[in-house]
């Protein structure tokens, strides 16, 4: 991919020099190399990851980018507006998806990008704005476009609308964490492509997973959908817990590629306590949910302390329909206790009653004049 960040200055402004700043968004692309390699042999994953790059630098110039540089398997590209950039890394996707060189290779490209000012000197892109795309494609996993709810808020509204809210991240060089938003390029014929290659059994154990959670006495279910399921001690959490140890956006909890994944965002980090007594420790990293366990928020707690949230995965539908029958056998008993309850209690206000009592009275008196 040659360098042509000169006609992309020029584009940004007739007097911009080297050395001053320029709004521009900023593009890191992972063409997957290293798994490449790892699944079909160095020679044949080169070929790939050629194509793959020829892919890329077709739509980069098509949407009016420039190539910054390669270094390993990420590609530096700059656009002129975000618009742009998010256009060109949906067709990246889409076209690595239908190359016919590339079909059925699952290749793992991932992307992130941020617009903001950035320095430009010679061939070259400086500036905070930079670190945080670079951020946005560390959290970017396979298949995924990674930016920011800044970067969004410049899209148009048809853009807007295929987005979802992930949660805040801590993003070095900035204070506070930023909200992060993934950019959904994959439109309802394509998902029901890809869903067609796979195996049935496998989809229908989809279609039934469940992530059960219990905070504080409180239940929680969730299923498979593109929701993220946020947990933090901030107010507009799905789930708030109040420890002062807990980051407002502490972590989340999302359905992907068929598991629930756990994802840290918090600087206390997250323990999990495993069902074979395992011990995990996360900070900005994320942990596939499996079996049952204890989520520790922050600093690791007592196991019988009310903050922790326990966990149980289920992944087919013999196990919903056991835990259904189960739940359902709990909330029968439950009514037979209350019912019993109910007339107890019943039992009890007619006794206490003056009513029963005149008329208790009067039975003595009865019982009385019968012995004489």
């Amino acid at each position: 991919m040659k360098l042509n960040l000169s006609n992309l200055i020029s584009r940004i402004s007739d007097q911009l020099a080297s050395g001053q700043q320029a709004s521009a968004t900023v593009m890191f692309a992972d063409s997957g190399g290293a798994r490449l390699v790892e699944k079909y042999g160095a020679q044949r994953a080169r070929q790939i990851e050629k194509r793959v790059l020829d892919v890329i630098a077709a739509k980069t110039d098509a949407y009016g980018g420039a190539a910054i540089k390669t270094v390993g398997n990420e590609i530096m590209i700059c656009f002129l507006d975000a618009e742009s950039a998010v256009r060109a890394a949906c067709e990246m996707h889409r076209a690595i998806k239908d190359d016919p060189a590339l079909i059925g290779l699952n290749i793992p490209v991932k992307i992130g990008l941020h617009h903001g000012q950035v320095l430009v000197e010679e061939d070259k892109v400086f500036g905070d704005e930079v670190n945080v795309a670079a951020r946005m494609l560390a959290l970017a996993k396979a298949d995924q476009i990674i930016t920011t709810r800044e970067t969004v808020g410049l899209l148009p509204a048809d853009l807007k609308q295929k987005t979802r809210d992930l949660g805040q991240s801590w993003v070095p060089g900035k204070q506070d964490e930023m909200e992060i938003i993934e950019i959904l390029w994959c439109d309802s014929t394509s998902q029901t492509q890809f869903v067609s290659y796979q195996d049935q059994d496998v989809l229908m154990n989809l279609l039934f997973a469940r992530l059960f959670l219990e905070y504080r006495g409180r239940n929680i279910e969730l299923v498979p959908d593109h929701r993220v399921f946020k947990i933090g001690r901030g107010s507009g959490n799905d789930l708030v817990v109040g420890r002062e140890q807990v980051s407002r956006s502490h972590a989340t909890i999302e359905f992907r590629q068929g598991k629930f994944i756990l994802v840290d965002q918090s600087v206390n980090g997250t323990h999990l306590l495993l069902k074979d007594g395992a011990r995990i420790f996360l900070r900005r990293e994320e942990f596939t949910l499996h079996d049952r366990g204890i989520i520790f928020l922050g600093p690791i707690i007592s196991e019988q302390d009310p903050d922790i949230i326990h966990y149980s995965v289920i992944q087919n539908a013999q196990e919903v329909h056991a835990r259904e029958n189960e739940m359902k056998k709990q909330v029968e008993q439950m009514h037979v206790e209350i019912d019993k309850a109910e007339i107890a209690k019943q039992v009890s206000e007619i006794v206490g009653s003056e009513y029963f009592k005149r008329i208790n009275a009067v039975a003595g008196r009865l019982r009385a004049k019968r012995s004489q």
